[in-house]
């Protein structure tokens, strides 16, 4: 609160009164009627009203207090004192606290600073019925003002300590109550007469038509100033030149010895120019203004600023040095306190002679009044203060910038399509969560907060021990989980999350960031495309099916029509036999067609030999018309533990490339061999397809796992390879490639890692099979 805000002390003694007299003294009062009570009474202050309970909770603040103790409407009725505010404990305003609470008195205290708040307050506390009132106010500007005013004086002491004059200071009574060290050099024979009564230790100057008499007592009853030269006899034998200035508490005489005539210029001067030091030297702009208020005098330092003398004429010429659009301001607060006796204070903006610049500065001056309480002039100072001004501007469009920021933010956190959250670390309560979130976990947002991860997801296991982790201080990113939610029982659902931890200064865990994005359409969809691809496949198998068919189906229908030719030769029998042989055929293929494409529930181990065996079994004719001889080199013995369709599946995919990339014909190299994984040191099935077809093109490497990539053009779905990389990661196996299109060792070789034990169980797919 400014100074010119401070409410009268009557006013406060009143609002003191109208406090303690306000509060219910009644054992049956409780805290609401109290706050309705003060909430009535003490909002409409100027100064801060704080009520506390006998267990020293706040129960009731007022709008001031609320801002200068930044009381929260969650601490009301909830946290004590001292829970608020521990910096209090063992200052002398606990002491008055606990006086008033225990003792039932009355307790001021005038001046407290509290640090966290870098404020000074000015604090009175009255016992009430219910516990204790706190009637405060901010006093940090009064309280800087009066540290400024005692350095001025301390530095204005030690420029009096380094003169060369002699000054003194004498009371209303005579008495001698400042001496500077000049003065008691100059008066030494007169022993220490620091507050004495000068008449007594001078007896000499009291005589007659004293020169001494005379000027002092005009300027200590009239109150003007005097200068006058006179001689003091024994023992001193000196002539004085002698300043007598009145002073709010008496007179301040200055003085020096002018006994020798030949240095008597040269002292004035001297003098002169020391007088002038005090307020030339100073850092601060200095002014005076006579009684009607016109500015009459100002410092070297001011006169440099505004480039030219007062010569006072009307009274407005101070009026020209100040920014256009700030003089009638000006000139109504300065006629204000020169009609009021007010103290003068403004901010406002000075132009600067020497380049026209337009600055801020503060201007007070207090009034110089005598006995009777006329002002006789104004004692003013100025502060250029346009660097302080411009630094709280920045912070206050900082402030509304980051307010205009954090008001962005906060819709953008809102309306953001991903689910976002804020855990506590302690017990994994949700303490924020924006409406995508909410509609994920079916809640309102107010219903979800405060809610344990185990409460929003009981179901949700590895949820909880990623959030878990993360509370320990280890990102948990790009993660997926599955399940149901208590919401929607009846659904299984997939969300890929990320779990950030948020850290304190000191490195603590403070905070679990969660951002969520429902998979669940994804994924249906990739099952639809993965559905697809697998009756894409099996037209694929039916057209190599019906081929492999129809050429013994030929020849039995062949053969048949020769038997009919022949009736009991023996050629007949022969031709039976060889029809009988192509329906055997027609029926193996039938069974490795229905072998490939059932699918077992669990996992069981399989050969090596056995998968190849069926995958080229149902390439075989096709193999044959396009001229590609096959290599076989079998080094694994050991089975591996898998879904075998599926393993199948990738290396049906992987052969027919193969066939597809040897339209020419060439070379098909199948070979299994044990290995061993070097990142991870598990051991494994090793199965390898290799062609020396047209080889990959090296700008597509990066993309032959894409979904939807195809090279084929129409003829290809572009979801072989993408769906066979699925599965080998499903096997927590590995698909990897190499390929080359240099002439003279063009192809492609493709090898697949399946371990013989996995990390966790092998499930079976959620995919539909064919």
């Amino acid at each position: 609160m400014s100074q010119a805000e401070t409410p009268p002390k009557s006013e406060q003694r009143n609002s003191l009164s109208d406090l303690r007299a306000s509060v219910p003294r009644s054992e049956t009062s409780d805290h609401a009627s109290i706050g309705a009570t003060l909430e009535h009474l003490t909002d409409g202050l100027p100064d801060a009203v704080v009520l506390f309970d006998e267990s020293w909770r706040i129960v009731y603040a007022n709008q001031m207090a609320r801002r200068l103790s930044h009381i929260q409407p969650e601490n009301l009725n909830r946290e004590t004192l001292w829970e608020l505010y521990p910096e209090i404990v063992g200052t002398e305003l606990e002491r008055a606290y606990c006086d008033v609470m225990e003792l039932a008195v009355e307790r001021r205290v005038e001046a407290f600073y509290y640090e966290p708040f870098q404020t000074w307050f000015d604090i009175r506390i009255l016992p009430v019925s219910c516990g204790i009132a706190v009637y405060y106010r901010d006093v940090t500007f009064i309280k800087k003002a009066e540290t400024t005013r005692d350095a001025v004086a301390e530095q204005l002491s030690q420029v009096l300590e380094a003169m060369t004059d002699a000054v003194i200071s004498l009371d209303r009574n005579w008495r001698i109550t400042f001496m500077n060290q000049r003065a008691k050099e100059s008066l030494a024979p007169r022993g220490d007469i620091l507050g004495t009564n000068i008449w007594e230790s001078f007896p000499e100057a009291v005589y007659e038509g004293s020169l001494f008499l005379e000027h002092y007592y005009r300027a200590m009853d009239e109150g003007v100033a005097r200068e006058f030269e006179a001689y003091y006899a024994e023992p001193l034998n000196i002539w004085f030149h002698i300043i007598a200035r009145p002073a709010k508490d008496g007179i301040i005489i200055f003085f020096r010895d002018v006994t020798e005539p030949r240095k008597q210029e040269n002292a004035l001067r001297a003098s002169e120019d020391r007088y002038r030091a005090l307020t030339e030297l100073n850092p601060q702009a200095l002014w005076t203004a006579d009684a009607q208020g016109r500015v009459v005098y100002a410092n070297q330092r001011f006169l440099e600023y505004i480039g030219k003398d007062f010569v006072p004429k009307n009274g407005d010429e101070y009026l020209q040095c100040f920014y256009g659009k700030d003089r009638e301001i000006v000139r109504e607060v300065w006629s204000h306190s020169v009609a009021t006796g007010e103290d003068y204070g403004i901010d406002a903006r000075l132009v600067r002679a020497s380049d026209g610049a337009v600055r801020w500065w503060h201007l007070r001056a207090l009034p110089l009044r005598d006995e009777a309480g006329v002002i006789q002039q104004w004692l003013g100072v100025a502060n250029d203060i346009h660097e302080g001004r411009l630094s709280a501007e920045q912070q206050r469009q900082q402030y509304v910038e980051i307010d205009r920021q954090r008001r962005e933010l906060e819709t953008i956190y809102r309306g953001s399509p991903i689910g976002l959250s804020l855990y506590e670390p302690k017990e994994l309560r949700l303490v924020r969560v924006n409406n995508r979130q909410a509609e994920i976990l079916g809640l309102r947002p107010e219903d979800a907060l405060g809610k344990s991860v185990e409460e929003l997801a009981p179901e949700m296991a590895r949820a909880h021990a990623m959030i878990r982790r993360a509370a320990t201080g280890v990102p948990m990113l790009n993660q997926q989980i599955e399940g149901v939610l208590p919401t929607r029982p009846d659904e299984h659902r997939y969300w890929n999350v990320n779990y950030s931890p948020i850290f304190a200064e000191d490195g603590s865990v403070q905070a679990i960031a969660g951002a969520t994005i429902e998979t669940t359409q994804q994924k249906r969809a990739e099952a639809a495309l993965l559905q697809a691809e697998k009756l894409a496949a099996v037209g694929r198998l039916a057209s190599s099916i019906a081929h492999e068919i129809n050429n013994p189906l030929e020849s039995v229908t062949n053969l048949l029509y020769l038997a009919r030719q022949y009736d009991n030769a023996p050629e007949v029998q022969n031709f039976l036999d060889i029809a009988d042989q192509e329906l055997r055929r027609v029926s193996s293929i039938a069974s490795q067609t229905l072998r490939f494409h059932k699918q077992a529930t669990n996992p069981h181990a399989i050969g090596c030999g056995e998968l190849f065996s069926t995958v080229l079994s149902i390439y075989e004719g096709k193999l044959k018309n396009s001229n590609i001889a096959i290599e076989k080199r079998k080094r694994a013995h050991e089975p591996v533990v898998c879904f075998e369709g599926e393993i199948r599946q990738v290396l049906s995919n992987l052969v027919g490339n193969a066939i597809d990339a040897m339209s020419d014909g060439g070379r098909l190299l199948i070979r299994s061999r044990e290995a061993t994984d070097w990142r991870t040191g598990r051991k494994g099935l090793v199965l390898t397809v290799a062609d020396n077809g047209n080889g990959i093109d090296p700008k597509t490497h990066g993309r032959i796992f894409e979904a939807f990539f195809t090279t084929k053009g129409f003829a290809g779905t572009g979801l072989g390879l993408w769906i066979s990389a699925e599965i080998m990661e499903r096997h927590q196996g590995r698909i990897r490639f190499r390929s080359s299109q240099r002439e003279g060792c063009n192809g492609t070789v493709f090898t697949l890692f399946l371990p013989f034990q996995m990390t966790s169980p092998l499930r079976e797919s959620s995919l539909p099979a064919v």
